[in-house]
This record gives C-alpha cells, structure tokens and sequence, in this order.
C-alpha cells in the first residue's frame, strides 16, 4: 500500500483505480514520468471517468498559465517590501518549470 505523504514515491497502480489514486496519478504525471503499470492504470481509469479526465485537463491548464507568467514573475519589480528572496524566487521557476 502507498501513502500519499511523499509524491516521489512510485506507486503500486492495481490497473483499476479508485478517483482518489487517478488524480493522485494525474498530478504525480506533471512532476515525473509515470511508470508504465501507472500511467496505463491513470488512462484506463480515465477511459471511464469524466470527472477524473476534467480534473486532468483542470491541471494541465493551471501549469500552462504559470508557464505563460514565469516571464511576467522574473521580469517584474518588486517594492522593498514585497521583494522575495533569490532561492524562493529560484524554488518558483523551478516548481514552474516541472508543469511546462
């Protein structure tokens, strides 16, 4: 059994799914590449399941716009007090990149 603590951790995907496990494999899927057993276990769950394919699509679509404004964030000013450190500004694009 997996536990939902550490993203990183692979999965032991049954090839039939719960929602909860499918949109866990979803979000996992835009961080890392899926093993084989766990991204035929996502498509086949969303074979069947609109709202879990929807949930995708919700994702997919929040990484492309964080994707379009990582410019907008690197390139603009900030007031003294609203200045973010280097390494979180790093930890943003970095965190940004894994959706492109």
């Amino acid at each position: 059994m997996t536990t939902t603590a550490n993203w990183e951790e692979p999965t032991r995907a049954p090839l039939v799914t719960s929602c909860k496990q499918a949109a866990r494999l979803v979000s996992i899927s835009f961080e890392r590449r899926l093993s084989l057993r766990e991204w035929f276990s996502m498509r086949a769950h969303l074979l069947m399941c609109k709202t879990c394919t929807f949930y995708g699509r919700q994702i997919k679509a929040l990484c492309a716009i964080f994707a379009r404004h990582e410019e907008v964030l690197a390139n603009t000013p900030a007031s003294v007090d609203e200045k973010l450190d280097d390494k979180v500004r790093q930890r943003i694009k970095d965190a940004m990149g894994h959706c492109a």
